[in-house]
């Protein structure tokens, strides 16, 4: 382009005009196989401008805000690499000779940039500029510009091929931008999509996560009900049996250790209910004092000595290795650990017994305490091992195993209290074999503090198990010589019971679960001495006592059977009455009433 196009020599002229027209041609069938906005304009900055033999051009876009113009591609000194810009600018609509072409629409030619001060310096000054719009059904949407260091360099042909060459390009640029804008509004869809699947799922998990909490805490109140009215009804019990004046001393002894263990137990259920608050609020307070470590377990364990002689289970606290006479350590929180773990694990137990193994590692002038308790209970399933540990949570099946006690909060609290203390509390079980849970906690050891080799067990005694069948008592009393049925698995309930049933003159047959009343019931009516009267317990394992009272109904329908629970909510009488209870009375019992309500009901079926 040096001789440019205004030469008078006629032939140079048609060769010229005919290479045009072919590069035009090429130009035009590359550009129809082209897709992506970059390959377009790349191809019309790298292959028609430059095949048409200017020295210089660039390729300007509207971007997505309308108000600046970026360079998109480039053929001369700012296209020093493949398909890179040199010192890439953007220009404000408006701005420039560029500028006023994207704003107006109008061809702009320029033969001498001196004399126009809209001219923009770039990478380098030149004198001749051509600017022409590429629009799309009357709409800007880029500028094609080219310079020349030589003044009045372009001519009109060349005003022709660039318009050409912008008018060729803008249909194929204004589709390939569509289709960005398309796939980037495609893109950000999908985005929102999944953002939206996202939280979605986040709220479904909420609501399940708020669902499970409901169902836990409602659990939890059930649980709760059952836990305190259980013990409730034994404390007021014994303690209105303590108020009589013609009591034996054995009698006195013993309704009064019924009455300590229940007050006890209630005591612990408590503690442990405003012990897991604390926790969740961050309000766990510790007082850390010297401590006597074998005494502390072995205190603790001893404590759970009656519940395992009440279940014929061996339970054993074995010390070994090197132990420190004292720690530093919450003498309560540590205990609390001990007694929730040996109790969960007499709990669950039914035969052999529970094994509380003691060890310390030294570390430095320290120590790593670790205590396990063993157990050869149930077990638990794996499936269930990541729930063990969430309060208000009991991993067993707790229809079967309706009569085991708890709220689900020992466990959770245990590990909690645990973590306050730097320490953790992993399980290890096999369903139907047994479980073993290991406490680890970091200790401090008083530096005047002596260690001792151990390496003995102390067992602790079992006693066997009291059955009881019958009772009597004054035949002059409210029920006397009435046959009753107790169902009921709770030992200080049928204890009370025994002794208020037996004293109004009641012929008393206990059961401890559902399955064996029903057996039990179903025995005396072939054998023609069906009881008169039955008290049921409405949460019991094996069988609870919603299904032994449908069974029983279905046998006899004139034998009374008084729903006795500690569930005391308007559901729980609707659903007692409809399992074929025909009385309801609610934990704990009134004995000074509790006889002559019983008579009360057998006279209306004429017992």
């Amino acid at each position: 382009m040096s001789d440019g196009l205004g030469s008078d020599n006629t032939a140079s002229d048609e060769i010229a005009r005919n290479r045009y027209l072919d590069i035009l041609h090429q130009f035009t069938l590359r550009q129809s196989s082209l897709e992506k906005l970059e390959d377009i304009v790349w191809n019309i900055a790298k292959t028609a401008i430059a095949e048409l033999g200017f020295e210089d051009c660039v390729v300007y876009l509207i971007g997505d805000d309308g108000v600046h113009l970026k360079q998109v591609a480039a053929h001369g000194p700012k296209n020093p690499v493949d398909r890179e810009i040199y010192n890439q600018i953007t220009i404000p609509v408006g701005d420039g000779i560029v500028g006023h072409v994207a704003r107006t629409g109008e061809m702009q030619r320029i033969d001498d940039a001196r004399l126009d001060p809209r001219y923009i310096e770039d990478d380098d000054f030149r004198l001749s500029e051509l600017a022409v719009p590429i629009s799309h059904q009357g709409r800007i949407i880029g500028v094609l510009d080219s310079e020349h260091h030589a003044a009045n360099f372009f001519s009109d042909e060349d005003v022709r091929l660039f318009t050409t060459i912008a008018s060729l390009a803008s249909t194929r640029i204004d589709t390939a931008l569509a289709m960005e804008r398309l796939e980037k509004t495609v893109q950000y869809l999908e985005q929102a999509r999944s953002e939206l699947e996202e939280q979605a799922e986040e709220l479904r998990e909420a609501r399940q996560a708020a669902e499970a909490a409901s169902v836990a805490k409602t659990h939890f109140l059930a649980n709760m009900s059952h836990e305190i009215r259980t013990p409730m009804t034994a404390i007021v019990g014994f303690a209105d049996l303590l108020s009589r004046d013609d009591l034996d001393r054995q009698n006195r002894e013993q309704w009064r250790n019924q009455l300590t263990q229940n007050a006890r137990y209630l005591q612990d259920l408590v503690g442990n209910v405003l012990d897991m608050s604390a926790v969740e609020t961050g309000e766990v307070s510790l007082h850390f004092e010297t401590v006597s470590l074998v005494e502390a377990v072995t205190e603790s364990v001893d404590s759970l000595k009656a519940r395992a002689d009440a279940k014929n289970l061996r339970l054993e606290t074995v010390l070994t290795g090197l132990l420190p006479d004292a720690i530093i350590m919450d003498r309560v929180r540590f205990k609390g650990i001990i007694v929730n773990l040996v109790s969960n694990a007499v709990k669950y137990t039914e035969q052999g017994g529970v094994t509380v193994t003691l060890s310390t590692e030294l570390r430095g002038t320290d120590a790593v305490l670790s205590l396990v308790v063993s157990d050869t209970g149930i077990g638990i399933d794996p499936m269930q091992l990541d729930n063990l540990f969430l309060p208000f949570n009991r991993v067993h099946n707790t229809h079967q195993m309706a009569g085991i006690e708890g709220t689900g909060l020992g466990l959770a609290l245990s590990r909690e209290i645990a973590h306050v203390l730097k320490g953790d509390i992993v399980v290890s079980s096999e369903r139907g074999t047994g479980s073993s849970f290991t406490l680890t906690l970091p200790v401090e050891v008083p530096a005047d503090i002596s260690w001792t080799e151990q390496q003995r067990a102390n067992p602790l005694s079992v006693n066997s198990c009291q059955v009881t069948t019958e009772t009597s008592a004054d035949r002059t009393q409210d029920l006397c010589d009435l046959r009753i049925l107790v169902c009921e698995d709770s030992v200080s309930i049928t204890s009370l019971l025994e002794v208020v049933l037996g004293a109004a003159g009641a012929l008393v047959t206990f059961c401890t679960n559902g399955k064996s009343g029903v057996r039990w019931f179903e025995e005396q009516v072939d054998a023609g001495r069906p009881p008169d009267l039955i008290l049921m317990d409405m949460q019991m394992p094996i069988m609870d006592g919603y299904e032994a009272a449908g069974h029983i109904k279905r046998l006899r329908q004139d034998i009374p059977i008084v729903a006795l629970t500690a569930f005391a909510r308007a559901d729980d009488i609707d659903r007692c009455l409809a399992a074929g209870c025909d009385y309801y009375l609610t934990k704990p019992i009134q004995i000074q009433t509790f006889t002559k309500e019983l008579c009360s009901i057998c006279a209306q079926f004429g017992k």
